[in-house]
């Protein structure tokens, strides 16, 4: 590795053009990727000079802030950087230009007064983007015949910035489109400029930057998405299930106020609820339990045979009628009668049940594998993402100094029981998403 660290969130936004610059000027870089819990840690530790991302540390460990800077330095070190100071001027120009663009885009698309969302949209694709592309056509035209760059036969960052943002561009209205919202149609207003749909093309078709952008699609776009709250609750085990079955997918997380009510008043969500998922058909489906159940069903994870698969369904099951038991108890407003089914709860209901799912492993294999014998199916996901959440809500309540149960000497009396749900969260895949997930109180 050339020791170069990226930091941005999982998303293309202003670190992509950055992404682009190391790939086409041919340098490794870490491309780190950080949700918000790891974001707000980076912000409190003072690293980012300007308390933003992206943000580069290079391999003497100097760092550096603000895409374009990035970009530019990169550039620089690579030849993709003009050495005349005037076309390095222009180069900044048509970069700066290109920002312009970006930010009256993201003012229209964030306009949270509808009315106003649509007239400025309207006049964006309507009026400034094309008579700002009358510019870039004029000045692509004033070297060679606009048959190679901006500034003649070389690739400089000028083009890197501007194909990166029509890129963004397309695919945001690409996914307007497939949500069926209204679009504007970018292909009949690139056909009034020829010369920037041919450079457009020409830059997309740079080795390196082609490269970059397989390699992303291959990592994380199988176009499998996820909807839910910005929790683990009953969207967490369709986040075990996906990284189980090793399918890639997009972990969406829907704030609780006016994102929600958007998706809500939609009528995309199937039951009007979340968790839903959008299948790469278009598809979409609704409950967590189904959701698990597909994704398995695709990955082999769920039992062939229908009594096993009958018997996994009870053992799922069989976890939800205690998730929601909890629920209920945790929930609970009345203190006293709160304290009254915590107690029930935790030494009545819970520990029979556990004695029973303790007999159903030990009917397999003496309970040396899995629910289900010597292979993992989606009865064990279910079973212990349900352990592990409620163990991490009763570490919540003994770090908040609250009475909470002592899970491990309720576990002792378990021992099958005990090492399964370290089996399962030894399970690579299962292991590295619990690393990975971002933080989160239910």
């Amino acid at each position: 590795m050339s020791g170069y660290k990226l930091y941005y969130f999982a998303i293309r936004g202003r670190a992509e053009i950055d992404r682009w610059a190391f790939s086409a000027a041919e340098i490794e870089f870490e491309d780190i990727r950080l949700n918000r819990d790891e974001w707000v840690k980076e912000k409190e530790s003072g690293r980012p000079p300007l308390g933003q991302m992206p943000f580069l540390v290079t391999p003497e460990g100097k760092i550096l802030a603000q895409s374009g800077a990035i970009m530019k330095y990169i550039c620089k070190k690579s030849g993709l950087s003009p050495s005349d100071s005037f076309d390095e001027a222009v180069a900044d120009m048509i970069h700066d230009g290109v920002n312009d663009l970006r930010s009256l885009l993201l003012k229209a698309h964030f306009e949270k007064d509808e009315a106003a969302k649509e007239t400025q949209l309207k006049e964006f694709f309507g009026t400034t983007l094309p008579a700002r592309l009358e510019k870039y056509d004029a000045l692509l035209k004033s070297k060679d015949n606009g048959e190679g760059f901006f500034l003649g036969a070389k690739l400089s960052y000028a083009d890197i910035s501007f194909v990166e943002f029509f890129n963004n561009l397309s695919l945001l209205v690409k996914k307007q489109k497939d949500e069926g919202k209204p679009a504007p149609d970018l292909d009949e207003i690139f056909k009034k400029f020829p010369l920037l749909d041919g450079h457009y093309k020409r830059v997309l078709d740079v080795p390196e930057i082609k490269a970059w952008k397989k390699k992303k699609k291959k990592t994380n776009m199988s176009g499998y998405k996820l909807y839910y709250f910005p929790a683990r609750a009953k969207g967490e085990i369709d986040r075990w299930a996906f990284s189980a079955a090793k399918i890639d997918f997009e972990d969406i997380r829907v704030n609780f106020g006016e994102e929600w009510l958007k998706e809500k008043e939609s009528g995309r969500p199937p039951l009007g609820q979340m968790p839903f998922l959008v299948t790469p058909e278009g598809k979409i489906l609704a409950q967590s339990g189904a959701i698990m159940k597909y994704i398995c069903k695709k990955a082999g994870l769920s039992p062939s045979d229908s009594f096993d698969e009958a018997v996994a369904d009870m053992i799922h099951d069989g976890a939800t009628d205690l998730r929601n038991l909890w629920l209920r108890t945790h929930f609970e407003k009345d203190e006293a009668a709160k304290e009254t089914k915590l107690k029930e709860f935790l030494e009545t209901t819970l520990p029979a049940r556990l004695e029973k799912y303790e007999a159903l492993l030990k009917s397999k294999d003496e309970g040396k594998g899995f629910f289900l014998g010597a292979k993992l199916s989606y009865a064990d996901l279910s079973f212990v993402e349900f352990i592990n959440s409620f163990s991490l809500m009763v570490k919540k309540q003994k770090d908040d100094g609250k009475p909470a149960p002592d899970l491990e000497e309720l576990f002792k009396k378990f021992p099958l029981l005990d090492g399964h749900y370290k089996r399962v969260l030894d399970v690579p895949e299962i292991k590295a998403w619990v690393e990975k997930r971002p933080a989160s109180d239910v």
